[in-house]
């Protein structure tokens, strides 16, 4: 089955599109290095998905260091019960997200990817944004991340700058403005 951008929406990650979300990170998608692991249990599922959907607490970087979790909103791009990609919606920023993750960041499934969903979701998420009232959106990505720099200035993304990354040696961030 052939399934277009039109044929997506954004919905709570929740356990109707588990099996398929399993399904991505089996074929390489990257889960967010600070969730739980997921593995085939029901409590190990559910706990996964409760953190996915849960706000305030704290969040253990990769880096080890212990910050804050901003207000924010996860969702899942999905169809029917297949699931397509992610986005994050984070209401407010800490210093170093003005640097590296901005308001909103997105990724889509591997088998996915190159037919326009990455433009879609980013669309949809500028909405559901603008909704919980954010205006003036930041958005980064790697200086080398094409796809990402079309689904950007596709959505009206305005460059800022390029910068040395704050997490990759040697390697440029941009960082981009949505009015």
């Amino acid at each position: 089955m052939f399934l277009s951008p039109a044929d997506s929406r954004l919905d709570l990650p929740s356990m109707t599109h588990l099996r398929s979300y399993q399904a991505a990170i089996a074929e390489g998608y990257q889960i967010e290095p600070a969730a739980p692991l997921l593995g085939n249990t029901p409590d190990s599922q559910a706990l996964h998905l409760a953190w996915l959907n849960t706000q305030g607490d704290t969040l253990l970087l990769p880096d080890g260091r212990l910050v804050p979790r901003v207000p924010h909103r996860q969702l899942w791009l999905t169809h029917a019960y297949t699931f397509i990609g992610r986005v994050n919606i984070r209401f407010q920023l800490l210093p170093e997200m003005e640097l590296w993750g901005g308001n909103i960041g997105y990724a889509i499934r591997p088998s996915m990817q190159r037919r326009g969903f990455g433009t879609h979701i980013l669309r949809l998420a500028i909405i559901e944004a603008r909704a919980g009232g954010l205006g003036r959106l930041l958005l980064t990505c790697s200086d080398d991340n094409i796809g990402s720099i079309k689904v950007i200035e596709a959505n009206g993304g305005m460059l800022r700058d390029i910068i040395p990354h704050p997490r990759q040696p040697g390697a440029l961030a941009r960082r981009y403005w949505i009015d």
